[in-house]
């Protein structure tokens, strides 16, 4: 499994910026975001020639779309659309996105599995799959959540984008390592980072940069492994948009030379 970097953690500065800072590291792939107000790094409703443009410049790079960060844009369908739309045309076959609602809510959950299944239809038109990250406060948040929702959703093209501190705050205490067994063949993608604590937010960026947190990340990663058809473990860490870009360098430096050895 080989590593790759989110853009969000250069979201603060433009993607050729982005693209050469995570290549010069070693990284090898790139979840390309698409999230105005954070990491606007790929826009919407754009013309063909501005996807190849795009496609060009990350291939030119020697690196990988490894999917679409589109927190934040399933709720409106028009704009999810456009997402997968350019999924395609940058060559993406991913669509990374928090599924939203409640946690603890029976109603709220089935109104995420409805709205989840209700856009099967257009990801499987675009041979696009839809990897939902279980997330804090969401109605899909730990393990029994995840478990459920994957038996009520066409599995063909959705599964999760798994994030281990999400599980590890999520209220129920688990382990991450312990439980991730129980829906890894469900996985599509993987992020990784450190956190610190167990509080509802995620914390300053240091306790996210591994091994600064509380993540037994050794044995989470040698879960990883056993995961078939993923070849990217992507860092993905938050709180970075105001840092200069040699902060953002030196971030994303520290984690690959944590994760690299794990993941070799």
């Amino acid at each position: 499994m080989q590593l790759g970097c989110s853009t969000i953690l250069y979201g603060g500065h433009d993607l050729d910026v982005a693209l050469d800072r995570i290549r010069s590291v070693g990284y090898s792939a790139v979840e390309l975001c698409a999230i105005p107000g954070m990491a606007p790094h790929l826009k919407l409703g754009e013309s063909a020639a501005y996807y190849q443009d795009v496609k060009s410049r990350i291939a030119s790079r020697g690196l990988v779309v490894e999917s679409i960060g589109a927190s934040g844009t399933f709720g409106d369908r028009a704009k999810f659309l456009q997402v997968l739309d350019a999924a395609v045309a940058v060559g993406a076959p991913l669509v990374t996105t928090g599924a939203g609602g409640k946690m603890d809510d029976d109603a709220s959950f089935k109104e995420v599995v409805r709205a989840v299944n209700d856009a099967v239809g257009e990801c499987r038109a675009r041979r696009v799959k839809l990897s939902v990250k279980p997330h804090v406060n969401n109605a899909v948040y730990d393990t029994d959540t995840a478990c459920r929702f994957m038996q009520e959703v066409d599995r063909a093209w959705v599964g999760f984008n798994y994030d281990p501190t999400h599980i590890w705050r999520s209220g129920k205490m688990e382990v991450p390592e312990q439980t991730v067994g129980k829906i890894l063949d469900h996985i599509l993608s993987l992020r990784i980072r450190d956190v610190k604590g167990r509080q509802t937010a995620i914390g300053p960026v240091e306790g996210q940069i591994a091994p600064n947190g509380d993540l037994n990340l050794p044995a989470l990663v040698a879960e990883f492994k056993r995961i078939r058809g993923v070849r990217y473990a992507v860092l993905e860490i938050v709180g970075t948009k105001a840092y200069a870009v040699a902060q953002v360098d030196d971030v994303i430096q520290r984690s690959f030379d944590y994760f690299q050895p794990l993941f070799a």
